[in-house]
């Protein structure tokens, strides 16, 4: 998606206050690699440290869950797929010869929402495929119960697309939305059996992300054509589940499906450790977009949380 360049001053903002939150972001040695700041789909801020500008293609870690619900989506809105099927179903080659009554239970919509039967992601307890561990390691407690942030229910998510696609992840995402909304980037990480991370392995640069969570802002509509289903994409990002218990502050405001709420009603975030960020207020058609190193640094994303609740999102 190519961004139209506007100053601060047309986005109701000035160029005083986009160098005032970039001192406090320093102040806080925040340790940020781009920070990017949107409004009305026009691109009124951008800066980068180096190594990284805006080609370069940077580690987005969780921020690649959003991008799973998205194809989630996209086999819902053809009918191959409903949110309540049992993921069993999909993957009799995977269980074990006895399935626990917890597995049996669990449905499309437990792993979007991450209320799986699992407490922890399970292989990295698990010897062997990642995919076959979601299945074979002992459950925690009924389905649907409590959120508890799994990244093999979206390990799972990708194999499942892959196997009703019949093509990877990545491949299925260009051929249906970001090549139409001309992301650039095609870089993605897979386990030893050829399924996408996308829990975890997502590359791609500061305006490409910005794309895609532009595209579910815009409700999934593109130059007029209908990229994403729109009742699905406004349950993806409408709370479904409740997130108080995060020990995190803006963990806080509840989860849809492989997406965060934020501190407006109406908000998301697509969000991954160490600082990449996609923070969208769809009332103020206002985003934040930021890439970091945080987990390297010893830093914590809350820096970047409060510098900009505290210097830009007042004046919106």
């Amino acid at each position: 998606m190519e961004f139209e360049m506007i100053t601060p001053e047309e986005a109701g903002l000035s160029r005083e206050l986009t160098e005032e939150f970039l001192k406090s972001l320093e102040e806080k040695n925040a340790g940020v690699d781009s920070v990017l700041l949107i409004r009305g789909g026009k691109l009124c801020f951008e800066k980068y440290w180096e190594p990284y500008d805006k080609d370069t293609n940077h580690r987005m870690y969780s921020v690649g869950k959003s991008f799973t619900a998205i194809a989630i989506g996209l086999l819902v809105g053809d009918g191959k797929l409903k949110l309540d099927d049992y993921v069993c179903d999909y993957f009799p080659d995977k269980l074990p010869e006895n399935v626990h009554p917890f597995i049996k239970e669990m449905q499309v919509k437990h792993l979007l929402t991450m209320s799986t039967a699992h407490k922890s992601t399970t292989y990295k307890k698990y010897d062997g495929d990642w995919v076959e561990s979601f299945f074979h390691v002992e459950p925690d407690y009924h389905p649907g119960t409590i959120f508890s942030y799994d990244t093999s229910a979206t390990h799972v998510l990708c194999a499942l697309v892959q196997r009703l696609a019949g093509k990877n992840m990545l491949e299925f995402l260009k051929e249906r939305v970001l090549d139409e909304i001309g992301y650039t980037s095609t870089e993605w990480l897979t386990d030893d059996a050829g399924i996408i991370r996308g829990g975890d392995g997502l590359y791609c640069t500061s305006r490409d992300l910005a794309s895609v969570a532009q595209l579910c802002m815009d409700g999934g509509v593109f130059h007029g054509k209908q990229l994403i289903p729109a009742d699905y994409l406004k349950e993806m990002l409408s709370v479904q589940i409740s997130t108080s218990h995060k020990e995190a502050y803006d963990e806080r405001f509840g989860y849809g499906y492989q997406v965060w709420g934020n501190r407006e009603p109406g908000g998301f975030t697509f969000y991954g450790m160490g600082g990449q960020l996609a923070v969208c207020f769809p009332d103020k058609q206002f985003m934040l977009v930021t890439t970091g190193n945080m987990t390297e640094r010893g830093k914590d994303i809350r820096y970047i949380y409060e510098s900009f609740y505290e210097v830009i999102y007042p004046r919106l």
